[in-house]
């Protein structure tokens, strides 16, 4: 009789055994009807935590469920690492916490645009939802290397600054001493303002452009540049309208117009082409450049030829440059 109740006994407990594990293991790799509305940021990796966040994240509805599930996975080395991760679309609760043992955290990117000023990009850190922190170095106009930076969480906007400046000092150490002996820049920093200017200019035959306004330089010609009257009015902020002749009378160090030689500083954020293109000019004796309309420049040595170059270009196109027809017509300022 005792040892029917024993038999009995553990039957019952292997059975309760079998169906609690059946009902454990369908419970974390049944599909859930989870949709992700954000990223799950995994901060703290104590078994606990990512429990908790499973229930947070309504992955799991069972809190003992969960713990067990995160336990459970870790006796198979699956354990959760510290970042932001993406889920898809009705994941299984096992199967998020193998993503969260991946350590696969999503990667973002951020994009500063060839040209775009400190003020300019500064903005667009801003902007972004996924960089933390506040910017406690604004970092000096001409600093930062336009190019698509990626990053995890946590990640700081000043920590993309540190990025960009790293890469453009990187890409001056390296180029600088690789420069053509046409270039009569003196640093490394006269290249960068020059190479600002080219930027803001134009994004055709730059080599030439450079070799223009060093011609200028050589002879004490004024660079007579209008992105650098409009940085004088601006600093960096969008202009907003056609620059008129009035505009270009603004006393201020970075008005070309009025003074002769660089600026005192870059005049926004050059990128490698440009760069490239000031430590690189094509040798020329052309003094006066002005688009022609159909997607290059017409070069002249004399002003009188300058003058014919505008007329003739104006025959051509629909909206005749203004001014001198030097600036960057066709560029759009994009914050």
């Amino acid at each position: 009789m005792k040892a029917n109740k024993i038999i009995c006994f553990l039957v019952f407990f292997l059975v309760w055994c079998t169906l609690t594990s059946l009902f454990f293991v369908c419970s974390i790799y049944r599909k859930t009807s989870y949709i992700p509305e954000k990223n799950i940021i995994l901060e703290n990796t104590s078994d606990d935590a990512v429990a908790h966040l499973l229930i947070i994240t309504k992955l799991s509805r069972n809190i003992l469920i969960a713990k067990a599930a995160v336990k459970f996975l870790r006796l198979f080395n699956c354990r959760a690492k510290f970042g932001e991760y993406e889920l898809p679309h009705y994941v299984s609760l096992a199967e998020a916490l193998e993503i969260f043992a991946s350590g696969k955290s999503v990667m973002h990117k951020i994009t500063i645009p060839e040209g775009f000023s400190v003020i300019q990009t500064l903005r667009r850190l801003q902007k972004n939802e996924f960089l933390l922190g506040e910017i406690n170095e604004t970092p000096t106009e001409g600093s930062l290397l336009p190019d698509t930076y990626c990053f995890k969480y946590p990640t700081t906007k000043q920590q993309i600054i540190f990025m960009a400046q790293k890469a453009m000092r990187e890409f001056m150490q390296q180029e600088w001493p690789r420069r053509s002996t046409i270039c009569s820049l003196k640093t490394p920093q006269e290249a960068l303002i020059l190479a600002s200017i080219i930027e803001k200019e134009t994004y055709l035959e730059r080599e030439m452009v450079a070799g223009v306004y060093l011609h200028r330089l050589k002879i004490g010609m004024r660079l007579q540049s209008c992105p650098t009257a409009i940085y004088a009015h601006k600093r960096g902020e969008t202009f907003g309208r056609s620059l008129k002749y009035n505009d270009l009378k603004i006393q201020d160090p970075h008005n070309t117009y009025l003074h002769r030689g660089l600026p005192p500083t870059p005049i926004a954020n050059p990128g490698r082409e440009s760069i490239l293109a000031a430590l690189h000019p094509q040798e020329t004796e052309n003094l006066f450049f002005v688009c022609d309309g159909l997607g290059g420049h017409l070069f002249s040595r004399t002003f009188d030829e300058h003058k014919r170059n505008i007329r003739a270009k104006s025959k051509i196109s629909a909206k005749p440059t203004a001014i001198t027809g030097n600036h960057r017509s066709s560029e759009k300022q994009r914050d």
